[in-house]
């Protein structure tokens, strides 16, 4: 073979290599290209598209779509850019997940809005409202920073109050707000490093200017209670509640006792004994006291202490009206007064609770609570108050009941004078209504010195055990009463004869005696 000939086969093999050498010196130039492009200070983020977030590093997508599958392969010319969802990110093994329980938590009630103070916005305070509170509320599904909004519509009922001791605050100025499904709050951070938090102790509201503030805890204010002194004070609820039922059942069931006092005491211990066994089975068990529970709590807490006011204005009335006038009470005319004390005694309890549930407060009273927050004492509006100033209009009404009995001296002076006073006025009567004041006066002390306690727990700030022992007055207020208006009372004889009609109990001499001797009870 000559060496022309050679020339042609070296030049055929240089053509077919050629076009694979271009193809490697190509593709090299542009991974080179991509490493200069993410050196020269192009942040890769910006290639997102247009239905993608980036805030602080954080991806806040539209939808959950991944586009990884859709989109073409990338030639050799193209740079590579981060994916526009989060499906090749690690999900978060904590995510959020609707309930029935979910709630959004607002620090104001409904109608009002924070009043910040811009000198110091650690004081804060709730005043009424010119704006709607309407936050957002997002569905979506965590990832290892980046966030997917799942675009489902979302609404959420409102927890009212600040559950923190201290909080740290955040303005919408220099965050970025939204509540997630589950009643959480989701933090995004404009200018720092983090990527994003969510906190579930806290709450959300507006302030007058538009703005947007967030409390979250640095500590809970149920920490500060003792779950032990919780079920110890429970506990003494529970020992009241027999006592309390025995009371009631035994002036509703025996006809002697089953005067205008009796049933009014009565109905007063059935509702101090309900409340305090839904209270307590709340506390003891741990079901969530917000919502209709709360609201039944209360109203039967404010019904005990307004039907200890209606039995404070029957004694009024008996001694400035009644006996003066020497009146009889007719069935008729005594059931229309019981009536009255009941409609009294249920539709202010009533009334309040219904302004509870309107301003979107937890009815829950003030026991086992410690007002550590402003949130928390503004959360007791409808019960500190409305309990306050019944038990004060009580002790003014015992007051002017004392000045009554004085006046009534004047009467039995004139009936030891005048043989013929003693057909016109009642001096049993008299008797049993003397007696009858002077327990209701001595249940009203004790009741306004629980209340005082009662005041100073809810107030302090300290978690002293001396505030362990105001709750344990409070709790045995039953008991309280069960001695009083059975036992210092004087009922014995009445009970055992009750007992004697059933056929368990033989009734001495003394006491045939003193049956013999009282005649049928008038209602007063």
């Amino acid at each position: 073979m000559n060496f022309g000939s050679w020339k042609i086969i070296l030049a055929l093999i240089s053509l077919k290599t050629y076009p694979k050498t271009s193809a490697h010196t190509t593709a090299t130039t542009g991974f080179v290209n991509f490493e200069e492009s993410n050196n020269s200070g192009i942040d890769p983020k910006e290639t997102l598209n247009e239905n993608s977030t980036v805030v602080n590093g954080t991806y806040l997508t539209e939808n959950l779509i991944s586009t990884s599958s859709s989109n073409p392969a990338q030639t050799s010319f193209e740079k590579p850019i981060e994916p526009a969802d989060c499906s090749q990110r690690e999900k978060n093994r904590k995510q959020p997940v609707a309930k029935r329980s979910s709630r959004l938590r607002k620090c104001c009630p409904h109608g009002e809005n924070l009043d910040i103070y811009r000198e110091n916005q650690s004081n804060s305070m709730c005043d009424n409202g010119v704006l709607n509170f309407q936050p957002t509320i997002i569905s979506a599904v965590l990832f290892d920073n980046c966030i997917e909004d799942l675009e489902i519509e979302t609404s959420l009922d409102y927890d009212i109050g600040n559950p923190c001791n201290s909080s740290l605050i955040y303005d919408d100025e220099e965050d970025v707000f939204f509540v997630l499904q589950d009643g959480s709050l989701l933090i995004i951070d404009k200018f720092g490093n983090e990527s994003y938090t969510v906190e579930e102790n806290y709450c959300l509201d507006i302030d007058k200017s538009g703005h947007f503030f967030a409390f979250t805890c640095v500590t809970q204010v149920e920490e500060q209670i003792a779950f032990a002194k919780v079920i110890f004070v429970a506990v003494l609820m529970l020992i009241s509640m027999p006592c309390l039922l025995l009371v009631s059942y035994l002036h509703m069931t025996l006809r002697l006792l089953r005067n205008l006092h009796g049933l009014s005491l009565s109905l007063m211990s059935l509702c101090l004994a309900s409340g305090y066994f839904v209270h307590s089975v709340v506390h003891i068990y741990g079901i969530p006291n917000q919502g209709f529970i709360g609201y039944v709590i209360q109203f039967c807490i404010l019904s005990y202490f307004f039907w200890y006011f209606c039995i404070c204005f029957n004694v009024l009335l008996n001694v400035w009206y009644k006996l003066p006038c020497c009146i009889q009470l007719s069935k008729s005319w005594a059931t229309f007064n019981f009536a009255c004390y009941t409609v009294l005694a249920f539709s202010g309890p009533a009334t309040i609770v219904a302004l509870t549930v309107q301003k979107g407060l937890p009815g829950m009273p003030s026991y086992f609570l410690q007002g550590l927050t402003e949130s928390i004492r503004d959360s007791q509006r409808y019960f500190i108050p409305p309990v306050s100033t019944i038990l004060f209009l009580s002790f003014l009404i015992n007051i002017i009941s004392f000045f009554g009995f004085q006046r009534m001296n004047g009467y039995e002076k004139s009936e030891k004078g005048d043989q013929g006073q003693r057909n016109s006025f009642d001096q049993q009567k008299y008797e049993e209504v003397k007696k009858d004041a002077k327990c209701v006066s001595l249940l009203g002390i004790i009741m306004v010195i629980s209340w005082l306690l009662e005041i100073v727990t809810f107030y302090s700030g300290s978690n002293s055990n001396y505030l362990l022992l105001c709750d344990m007055v409070n709790g045995l207020q039953g008991v309280w009463v069960l001695l009083i208006f059975l036992v210092v009372r004087r009922r014995r004889t009445i009970i055992l004869r009750w007992w004697y009609d059933r056929g368990s109990h033989e009734i001495e001499g003394t006491e045939l005696q003193a049956l013999s001797n009282s005649n049928n009870p008038t209602l007063t």
